[in-house]
């Protein structure tokens, strides 16, 4: 196989003499009377210091010989395209300018390659950057199994599931991460996050604390215990959390919520709507205070008001579950029975669908499988 190196493949690049800025400016300006204005253009320039003018020269001279190396590097992979050293090459050269084709030349590199690592972690780069999860998820493992002891790696495929959604392969990541020696705010966030999605709230509780003693003021982990809190039955730390996070943020519709959502378990439901009318108003499409809103209306049996509030969301919201069970229990307050039933109806669908769905071991297993055939 031909190899691309710098010495026998690439030729030295022709470095074009950089015009002198100021003789065409000084053209223009002759031609149009002013020649007091160029001699002191000219003077100034010739009297200022001449080294800032030498990055300017630099940069150019650069420039063109990487696109010198571009040019050559391209030409020479139509005759030989199966020359993974010089796909490496113009993977590096192009990477921020062309990520797709980026990520075509470094998956061309083979295990033969010596940069072979280097061109898996620039391909999982690179797929999350461009939002291609299965790419990167692929190039992840291949890492993490390679170098179980490297802690960003494992961070980077923890981060990743937690975007898929996939929380308890997730969790397994961040704990890793931690156990490497992980131990700033963030890494802790990033468990607590996880659990969060996970639905394990009581949980949540011991890598918050971890993180707020990293980072005292660190507004997400205050946040974050706020719910904790709350959906643990603490109900003053909640208050005191949201309260905290509300004073750092006024405008904040969560800690508002969350205020509100504590003093409707308290049984004071004007306070409650005081508190996500405030959420409201900051956020008029807010769905989440919307819901809650509808909640509340109806606890006071409002149900005209809450179907009211909520159907102008049907067109952008009827394939959320939790939105399509508050409007069929507000249409069915409201009197609007055969509506309330079709709701119902739909709802008992979109369960049927969310069952249908791959889980995440499913998924993992095939990631593996490909992984595997790396």
């Amino acid at each position: 196989m031909n190899r691309l190196t710098e010495s026998e493949k690439l030729t030295s690049p022709f470095v074009k003499q950089k015009r002198n800025p100021f003789l065409s400016s000084g053209f223009l300006i002759l031609t149009g009377g002013c020649l007091a204005l160029f001699l002191f253009l000219l003077f100034e320039s010739e009297s200022g210091d001449s080294s800032t003018s030498q990055p300017t020269a630099s940069e150019a001279s650069a420039r063109n010989s990487e696109k010198a190396k571009r040019k050559e590097l391209i030409a020479y992979l139509q005759n030989h395209p199966d020359d993974e050293f010089a796909h490496f090459q113009l993977g590096e050269l192009i990477q921020d300018r062309a990520p797709f084709q980026a990520l075509e030349n470094f998956s061309h590199v083979t295990e033969r390659h010596p940069r072979y690592y280097e061109a898996v972690e620039a391909i999982a780069k690179i797929a999350m950057e461009q939002g291609l999860d299965d790419r990167a998820t692929s190039a992840l493992f291949i890492l993490v199994r390679e170098f179980p002891e490297e802690r960003r790696y494992q961070k980077s495929m923890a981060e990743l599931l937690f975007q898929q959604g996939r929380s308890n392969r997730a969790l397994r990541y961040a704990r890793r991460n931690i156990e490497l020696g992980g131990e700033a705010a963030d890494d802790y966030l990033l468990v607590a996050e996880i659990l969060k999605q996970a639905g394990r709230t009581i949980e949540m509780t011991g890598p918050l604390k971890q993180a707020l003693y990293q980072e005292p003021g660190l507004y997400d982990a205050h946040l974050n215990l706020a719910y904790a809190a709350l959906y643990s039955g603490d109900l003053e730390t909640a208050t005191r959390e949201a309260k905290w996070c509300l004073a750092e943020k006024p405008e904040s519709t969560t800690a508002l919520r969350y205020l509100a959502i504590i003093n409707r378990n308290q049984g004071n439901i004007e306070k409650s709507i005081s508190y996500i009318d405030q959420a409201m108003g900051t956020d008029p499409e807010d769905l989440e205070s919307l819901l809650l809103k509808a909640d509340l209306l109806i606890y006071q049996r409002k149900g005209e008001q809450a179907y009211e509030l909520l159907k102008p969301l049907y067109a952008n919201q009827q394939t959320d579950r939790r939105y399509i069970s508050a409007l069929a229990r507000a249409a069915g307050l409201a009197g609007k029975r055969e509506e309330a039933l079709e709701l119902q109806q739909l709802n008992q669908r979109l369960i049927k669908e969310e069952d249908l769905r791959p889980s995440s071991l499913q998924s993992e297993s095939v990631q593996k499988r490909q992984a595997g055939r790396k």
